[in-house]
Protein backbone atom coordinates (compact mmCIF):
# COMPACT_ATOMS: atom_id res chain seq x y z
CA UNK A 1 0.00 0.00 0.00
CA UNK A 2 1.21 3.73 -0.29
CA UNK A 3 4.07 4.37 1.95
CA UNK A 4 3.47 7.87 3.97
CA UNK A 5 6.63 10.50 5.10
CA UNK A 6 6.83 11.33 8.27
CA UNK A 7 7.01 15.07 9.08
CA UNK A 8 9.22 17.99 10.05
CA UNK A 9 6.93 20.86 12.33
CA UNK A 10 9.93 23.22 11.85
CA UNK A 11 8.09 25.91 13.55
CA UNK A 12 4.80 26.82 15.37
CA UNK A 13 5.07 24.22 18.29
CA UNK A 14 2.37 25.33 20.97
CA UNK A 15 1.82 28.91 19.23
CA UNK A 16 -0.13 26.82 16.71
CA UNK A 17 -3.00 25.70 19.61
CA UNK A 18 -3.62 29.34 19.76
CA UNK A 19 -3.92 30.31 15.95
CA UNK A 20 -0.24 31.43 15.28
CA UNK A 21 1.10 30.13 12.15
CA UNK A 22 2.57 27.18 12.33
CA UNK A 23 5.27 25.35 9.13
CA UNK A 24 5.48 21.48 8.83
CA UNK A 25 7.20 20.16 6.09
CA UNK A 26 7.65 15.55 5.06
CA UNK A 27 10.09 13.89 6.32
CA UNK A 28 10.84 11.30 3.44
CA UNK A 29 13.74 9.92 5.96
CA UNK A 30 10.92 7.77 7.75
CA UNK A 31 7.88 6.42 6.25
CA UNK A 32 4.47 3.37 7.37
CA UNK A 33 2.21 2.20 5.46
CA UNK A 34 -0.25 -0.16 6.09
CA UNK A 35 0.32 -3.84 5.20
CA UNK A 36 -0.62 -7.69 5.26
CA UNK A 37 1.13 -9.63 8.07
CA UNK A 38 3.74 -12.28 6.42
CA UNK A 39 4.07 -14.12 9.69
CA UNK A 40 5.89 -10.92 11.62
CA UNK A 41 4.88 -10.35 15.21
CA UNK A 42 2.29 -7.64 14.84
CA UNK A 43 0.58 -7.83 17.43
CA UNK A 44 0.94 -4.17 18.92
CA UNK A 45 -0.10 -2.55 15.75
CA UNK A 46 -2.82 -4.82 15.39
CA UNK A 47 -4.42 -4.03 19.02
CA UNK A 48 -3.71 -0.43 18.29
CA UNK A 49 -5.39 -0.52 15.62
CA UNK A 50 -8.56 -1.97 17.24
CA UNK A 51 -8.28 0.34 19.57
CA UNK A 52 -8.57 3.21 16.97
CA UNK A 53 -11.69 1.47 15.69
CA UNK A 54 -13.48 1.11 18.71
CA UNK A 55 -12.94 4.96 19.82
CA UNK A 56 -14.40 5.66 16.51
CA UNK A 57 -17.35 3.52 17.10
CA UNK A 58 -17.96 4.18 20.60
CA UNK A 59 -17.57 8.47 20.42
CA UNK A 60 -19.66 8.15 16.69
CA UNK A 61 -16.98 9.82 15.49
CA UNK A 62 -17.75 9.15 12.00
CA UNK A 63 -20.77 11.77 12.65
CA UNK A 64 -18.16 14.67 12.85
CA UNK A 65 -15.94 14.11 9.99
CA UNK A 66 -16.96 15.22 6.64
CA UNK A 67 -16.04 11.86 4.72
CA UNK A 68 -16.39 9.24 7.35
CA UNK A 69 -14.10 6.26 7.43
CA UNK A 70 -15.31 2.55 6.51
CA UNK A 71 -14.61 0.98 10.32
CA UNK A 72 -16.57 -1.98 9.11
CA UNK A 73 -13.99 -2.62 6.20
CA UNK A 74 -11.18 -1.49 7.91
CA UNK A 75 -12.05 -4.12 11.39
CA UNK A 76 -12.48 -6.84 8.54
CA UNK A 77 -9.13 -5.93 7.52
CA UNK A 78 -7.37 -6.08 10.86
CA UNK A 79 -8.68 -9.51 11.75
CA UNK A 80 -7.00 -10.59 8.18
CA UNK A 81 -3.67 -9.67 9.53
CA UNK A 82 -3.23 -5.72 9.01
CA UNK A 83 -0.94 -3.34 10.69
CA UNK A 84 0.86 -0.41 10.58
CA UNK A 85 4.60 -0.80 9.06
CA UNK A 86 6.46 1.70 10.08
CA UNK A 87 10.11 2.92 10.39
CA UNK A 88 9.07 6.36 11.94
CA UNK A 89 9.87 6.75 15.81
CA UNK A 90 7.33 6.37 18.09
CA UNK A 91 6.92 9.52 20.25
CA UNK A 92 9.79 11.41 19.21
CA UNK A 93 7.99 14.12 17.34
CA UNK A 94 7.61 13.49 14.01
CA UNK A 95 4.66 12.26 13.32
CA UNK A 96 4.53 9.02 13.91
CA UNK A 97 0.33 9.00 14.25
CA UNK A 98 -0.19 11.53 11.73
CA UNK A 99 1.43 9.18 9.14
CA UNK A 100 -1.08 6.34 10.20
CA UNK A 101 -4.14 8.74 10.20
CA UNK A 102 -3.17 9.94 6.55
CA UNK A 103 -2.38 5.95 5.54
CA UNK A 104 -6.22 5.03 6.95
CA UNK A 105 -8.15 7.69 4.90
CA UNK A 106 -6.39 7.00 1.98
CA UNK A 107 -7.56 3.77 2.24
CA UNK A 108 -10.58 3.42 4.49
CA UNK A 109 -11.56 7.42 4.13
CA UNK A 110 -15.25 7.31 1.91
CA UNK A 111 -13.94 10.80 0.05
CA UNK A 112 -12.54 9.28 -3.02
CA UNK A 113 -16.50 8.81 -4.40
CA UNK A 114 -16.74 12.60 -4.31
CA UNK A 115 -13.21 13.26 -4.74
CA UNK A 116 -13.18 14.97 -8.14
CA UNK A 117 -15.88 17.74 -6.05
CA UNK A 118 -13.78 18.08 -3.37
CA UNK A 119 -10.68 18.93 -5.42
CA UNK A 120 -12.79 21.68 -6.90
CA UNK A 121 -13.40 23.00 -3.30
CA UNK A 122 -11.52 26.28 -2.24
CA UNK A 123 -11.41 25.04 1.03
CA UNK A 124 -10.45 21.34 0.18
CA UNK A 125 -7.26 21.62 2.82
CA UNK A 126 -9.44 22.58 5.72
CA UNK A 127 -12.36 19.84 4.64
CA UNK A 128 -9.31 17.24 4.97
CA UNK A 129 -7.68 18.83 8.24
CA UNK A 130 -11.10 19.17 9.95
CA UNK A 131 -11.09 15.03 9.71
CA UNK A 132 -8.09 14.28 10.65
CA UNK A 133 -8.43 16.50 13.54
CA UNK A 134 -11.19 14.34 14.41
CA UNK A 135 -8.93 11.26 14.02
CA UNK A 136 -5.80 12.03 15.34
CA UNK A 137 -8.24 12.80 18.37
CA UNK A 138 -7.59 9.18 19.35
CA UNK A 139 -3.98 9.52 19.92
CA UNK A 140 -3.86 13.05 21.60
CA UNK A 141 -7.33 14.18 22.68
CA UNK A 142 -6.94 17.46 21.05
CA UNK A 143 -5.06 17.57 18.00
CA UNK A 144 -5.45 20.41 14.86
CA UNK A 145 -5.30 17.66 12.69
CA UNK A 146 -1.61 19.60 11.11
CA UNK A 147 0.29 16.18 11.00
CA UNK A 148 -1.76 14.14 9.37
CA UNK A 149 -2.16 16.93 6.59
CA UNK A 150 0.96 17.25 5.84
CA UNK A 151 1.72 13.79 5.18
CA UNK A 152 -1.43 13.29 3.56
CA UNK A 153 -0.54 16.01 0.58
CA UNK A 154 3.41 15.08 1.22
CA UNK A 155 3.81 19.11 0.65
CA UNK A 156 5.05 21.76 2.71
CA UNK A 157 2.22 23.07 4.89
CA UNK A 158 1.78 26.65 6.38
CA UNK A 159 -1.14 27.24 8.90
CA UNK A 160 -1.80 31.02 9.96
CA UNK A 161 -5.33 30.79 11.73
CA UNK A 162 -7.25 29.13 9.66
CA UNK A 163 -5.70 29.77 6.63
CA UNK A 164 -3.72 27.36 5.05
CA UNK A 165 -1.35 27.52 2.17
CA UNK A 166 1.24 25.22 0.56
CA UNK A 167 4.33 27.64 0.22
CA UNK A 168 7.53 26.95 -1.56
CA UNK A 169 11.04 27.54 -0.62
CA UNK A 170 14.48 26.51 -1.43
CA UNK A 171 16.66 24.23 0.64
CA UNK A 172 19.16 25.90 2.52
CA UNK A 173 22.65 26.44 0.80
CA UNK A 174 25.66 27.92 2.12
CA UNK A 175 25.03 29.73 5.46
CA UNK A 176 23.20 27.20 7.65
CA UNK A 177 22.52 23.36 8.05
CA UNK A 178 19.23 21.95 10.33
CA UNK A 179 20.04 18.98 12.63
CA UNK A 180 17.76 16.55 14.46
CA UNK A 181 18.90 16.29 17.87
CA UNK A 182 18.06 12.96 19.12
CA UNK A 183 17.41 12.76 23.13
CA UNK A 184 16.68 8.73 22.89
CA UNK A 185 13.58 9.58 25.16
CA UNK A 186 10.09 8.67 24.04
CA UNK A 187 7.66 11.40 25.13
CA UNK A 188 3.93 11.44 24.92
CA UNK A 189 2.38 14.51 23.73
CA UNK A 190 -1.03 14.87 25.93
CA UNK A 191 0.63 15.06 29.26
CA UNK A 192 2.90 18.40 27.85
CA UNK A 193 -0.30 19.89 26.09
CA UNK A 194 -1.88 19.85 29.11
CA UNK A 195 1.05 21.41 30.99
CA UNK A 196 1.52 23.66 28.27
CA UNK A 197 -2.09 24.71 28.60
CA UNK A 198 -1.51 25.22 32.61
CA UNK A 199 1.29 27.94 32.23
CA UNK A 200 -1.05 29.58 30.05
CA UNK A 201 -3.07 30.30 33.02
CA UNK A 202 -0.02 32.18 34.38
CA UNK A 203 -0.66 35.86 33.07
CA UNK A 204 3.47 36.52 32.92
CA UNK A 205 4.31 33.32 30.84
CA UNK A 206 1.18 34.13 28.70
CA UNK A 207 2.36 38.10 28.31
CA UNK A 208 6.04 36.40 27.03
CA UNK A 209 4.58 34.02 25.10
CA UNK A 210 2.52 36.39 22.94
CA UNK A 211 4.96 38.87 22.86
CA UNK A 212 7.59 36.74 22.62
CA UNK A 213 7.49 33.73 21.38
CA UNK A 214 4.86 33.91 18.80
CA UNK A 215 5.95 37.20 17.04
CA UNK A 216 9.37 35.69 16.70
CA UNK A 217 8.00 32.33 15.52
CA UNK A 218 6.18 34.64 12.51
CA UNK A 219 9.57 36.02 11.49
CA UNK A 220 11.27 32.86 11.63
CA UNK A 221 8.99 31.39 9.16
CA UNK A 222 9.07 34.45 6.75
CA UNK A 223 13.01 34.53 6.93
CA UNK A 224 13.51 31.24 6.38
CA UNK A 225 10.85 30.53 3.82
CA UNK A 226 12.44 33.86 1.91
CA UNK A 227 15.69 32.38 2.77
CA UNK A 228 17.09 34.92 4.60
CA UNK A 229 19.42 32.84 7.55
CA UNK A 230 20.48 36.05 8.95
CA UNK A 231 17.08 37.19 9.80
CA UNK A 232 16.09 33.37 10.71
CA UNK A 233 19.06 32.89 13.53
CA UNK A 234 18.08 36.64 15.15
CA UNK A 235 14.66 34.89 15.51
CA UNK A 236 15.70 31.50 16.34
CA UNK A 237 18.11 32.83 19.24
CA UNK A 238 14.69 34.33 20.88
CA UNK A 239 12.79 31.11 20.65
CA UNK A 240 15.66 29.30 22.01
CA UNK A 241 16.49 31.75 24.60
CA UNK A 242 11.92 32.07 25.01
CA UNK A 243 12.40 27.64 25.48
CA UNK A 244 14.83 27.34 27.79
CA UNK A 245 14.10 30.03 30.60
CA UNK A 246 10.15 29.35 29.85
CA UNK A 247 9.41 25.90 29.17
CA UNK A 248 12.39 23.86 30.75
CA UNK A 249 10.25 20.93 31.70
CA UNK A 250 9.82 20.44 27.85
CA UNK A 251 13.46 20.05 27.78
CA UNK A 252 14.97 16.56 29.20
CA UNK A 253 17.11 18.07 31.74
CA UNK A 254 20.61 16.20 30.32
CA UNK A 255 20.33 18.34 27.17
CA UNK A 256 19.68 21.78 29.15
CA UNK A 257 22.87 22.42 29.50
CA UNK A 258 24.25 21.42 26.31
CA UNK A 259 21.33 23.78 25.07
CA UNK A 260 23.22 26.98 26.33
CA UNK A 261 26.76 25.59 25.42
CA UNK A 262 25.46 25.60 21.78
CA UNK A 263 24.25 28.54 22.25
CA UNK A 264 27.17 30.56 23.12
CA UNK A 265 28.42 28.67 19.91
CA UNK A 266 25.38 30.04 17.50
CA UNK A 267 23.92 27.07 17.72
CA UNK A 268 20.42 27.40 18.19
CA UNK A 269 18.32 24.33 19.13
CA UNK A 270 14.42 24.28 19.65
CA UNK A 271 11.57 22.18 20.91
CA UNK A 272 10.04 19.89 17.89
CA UNK A 273 6.55 19.27 18.49
CA UNK A 274 5.47 18.64 22.34
CA UNK A 275 8.99 18.24 23.36
CA UNK A 276 9.94 16.19 26.71
CA UNK A 277 12.14 14.22 24.54
CA UNK A 278 13.00 12.62 20.92
CA UNK A 279 14.28 14.95 18.66
CA UNK A 280 15.31 18.67 19.09
CA UNK A 281 15.78 20.76 16.29
CA UNK A 282 19.23 22.42 15.79
CA UNK A 283 19.82 25.19 13.15
CA UNK A 284 23.68 25.35 12.74
CA UNK A 285 26.06 28.07 10.88
CA UNK A 286 29.14 25.42 11.07
CA UNK A 287 28.49 22.05 11.44
CA UNK A 288 32.08 21.51 12.94
CA UNK A 289 30.95 23.00 16.22
CA UNK A 290 28.21 20.92 16.73
CA UNK A 291 29.29 18.36 19.73
CA UNK A 292 30.26 14.76 17.88
CA UNK A 293 28.79 12.94 21.23
CA UNK A 294 25.14 13.89 20.11
CA UNK A 295 23.55 11.78 17.77
CA UNK A 296 22.08 13.88 14.86
CA UNK A 297 21.13 13.42 11.42
CA UNK A 298 21.05 15.89 9.11
CA UNK A 299 17.91 16.83 7.44
CA UNK A 300 18.57 20.36 5.40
Amino acid sequence: MKKFNAKLMLFGEYGVMLGAEALAVPLPYFTGSLEFSEGADISASQAELEQFVSYFIHHELNLQMNYPLNLEELQRDVEKGLFFDSDIPLQYGVGSSGALCAAIYEHYGKYRASFDVLKKKKNILSVLKKDFSVMESYFHGKSSGFDPLASFINRPVMLSGSAITLPTFSSPEAGYSVFLIDTAIQSSTSPLVRLFMEKMKNPQFKKQFNNVFIPANKLAINAFLSGNFQKLFEQLKLISNFQIENMREMIPAEFQTVWRQMQDEGIFLKLLGSGGGGYLLAFVTDRKKLPVELKSLQVF
